[in-house]
Formats: structure tokens, C-alpha cells, sequence
């Protein structure tokens, strides 16, 4: 059952911010289609309430007319001893948007957490297996302007390579397509209407993230912005619209 309209809290004060940047993605990027069945990755971070609520608001002004349906998936893990986010948390956020949450039934063990590319990867192995045990096409990630920026920079930095996070990414053969609804909107913003929605989302601290190389892109970044100088809008505007006639591109030719 959907939840009714005038049932829902009221709309954070920068809802129209956040709502219309993520409705510029998707339809930049073709993310919504009819008879989408779409997995939305819940963590139990900012970004995915944030995703999720988004979502489930356009599920009850498109879903009869085009068809969309959504589960919430969540990938269960063992942090610090105890679960990394609160199950009934979950379960009532998911209650109150009308969706069904589906678990990871082996929880991620405390060890993976240590090491972000093997937690990333196993996330997504785990997003792939309920995508597919819930006939699901598609799955939706919160990555958000500040991932895709933060990810450029790391690529250049420290892989020689011009390359960030697309809104939308083939798989498996098309298969399966991954969206990111939030990647035009700012972690400032999300953080802004999470609280007021939600409460303050406070997951467990990623152990593997403290001392980071993103975590030192962001600082590097913090201070540039902190001069008032819009340096993460220009970065976005770059990756997302390159001048490739002034990048030193090799002549590529057939034999």
C-alpha cells in the first residue's frame, strides 16, 4: 500500500532543490522507465533516506501511470560487535513510505569494513544477488555530487585517468542498469533534508575511511571552497561537460 498524500510529514525547506536537481539526472540520463522495478540501495546513510524518500514521492505521482514499483534493499553487515544500522529503524522508515525492505540474509563480517574496495565490492556482489532474487532490472545508489567530483579527482590524481561516476551504468551485458538519481545534488543538501525528514542519520564510523585518500580530496576541497570560490560546481560543470577539442587527445586510427 502506498502511503496517502496527506499522510506524509511535511517537505524539508530545500525539498524543491533537492527534488529538481534529481529530476534534471533522470531525465538527463533516461534513469526512470515504464515498468521499471527499481532496487534502491538503503544503507541507513543520509544519502539512501534520502534517495529512498525521493523515490517513493515519485512512486506515488508516476508509479500507476508508469508502472514502477520499488523495494528497498539493505545489505546487512556486523560492525563493531553489533549490526551497522539499526533494522528497526529501517523497517519503520520503509513502513511509513509504503515500500518492502529486503535483507541480505549473510551479514557482511566485521573485517570487510576495513578495507573500502572490498566492502564496495561486496556491497554491490550483495545489491546484485537481491536485484536479482526480487526481479528487479535496475538499482538505484546515492551517490551524490561530491562522489562524483571527489571520485574525478581521485582518478586523475592518482590513476592518470579523466574518468568520475556516471548517473547511469550498464551491466552484466545490460542486464541489469545501476542510477544515481542524486548525482547533480550536493551533500549539504542531503545532509540538510535528512535531518529535518529523518533525524540526524548517525551509522556506525567506517573504519577504513578515516585516513583515506577521498578523505584527504575532501579536505583538499574543504579549504578551496572555504574562500568562497564555487571550486565543487566548477569541477561538476568540467566533468560533465568536457571541451574535448582542448584536451590533448592522441589521433586514434584503424588499420
Amino acid at each position: 500500500m502506498k502511503v496517502a498524500e496527506a499522510h506524509r510529514p511535511a517537505r524539508p525547506d530545500n525539498w524543491s532543490r533537492v527534488y529538481s536537481r534529481t529530476i534534471r539526472v533522470e531525465k538527463a540520463f533516461n534513469q526512470l522507465e515504464r515498468g521499471d522495478r527499481i532496487l534502491v540501495g538503503l544503507s541507513g546513510g543520509s544519502d539512501s533516506l534520502v534517495l529512498l524518500d525521493i523515490l517513493a514521492w515519485q512512486q506515488a505521482k508516476l508509479g500507476r501511470s508508469l508502472g514502477i514499483s520499488l523495494v528497498a534493499g539493505h545489505v546487512t553487515g556486523i560492525q563493531i560487535g553489533r549490526p551497522a544500522v539499526s533494522r528497526l529503524k529501517l523497517e519503520k522508515v520503509c513502513q511509513e513510505l509504503g515500500l518492502p525492505l529486503a535483507l541480505t540474509a549473510k551479514p557482511l563480517p566485521a573485517e570487510i569494513f576495513t578495507d573500502c574496495f572490498k566492502c564496495s565490492l561486496a556491497r554491490r556482489r550483495s545489491l546484485f544477488d537481491l536485484a536479482e532474487q526480487h526481479s528487479c532490472k535496475k538499482i538505484a545508489l546515492g551517490h551524490n555530487a561530491d562522489d562524483l567530483v571527489e571520485t574525478a579527482l581521485l582518478n586523475m590524481f592518482y590513476s592518470g585517468k579523466l574518468a568520475a561516476i556516471t548517473p547511469r551504468q550498464s551491466l552484466l551485458g545490460g542486464k541489469l542498469q545501476v542510477i544515481r538519481p542524486l548525482a547533480y545534488v550536493w551533500k549539504e543538501d542531503i545532509e540538510s533534508y535528512c535531518t529535518q525528514r529523518f533525524g540526524a542519520a548517525r551509522p556506525l564510523p567506517c573504519p577504513g575511511g578515516r585516513d583515506s585518500r577521498r578523505m584527504e580530496i575532501r579536505r583538499m576541497l574543504k579549504r578551496m571552497q572555504s574562500g568562497g570560490s564555487p571550486v565543487k560546481e566548477n569541477l561538476l560543470k568540467a566533468i560533465s561537460n568536457p571541451k574535448w577539442e582542448y584536451l590533448p587527445l592522441a589521433i586514434r586510427t584503424q588499420n
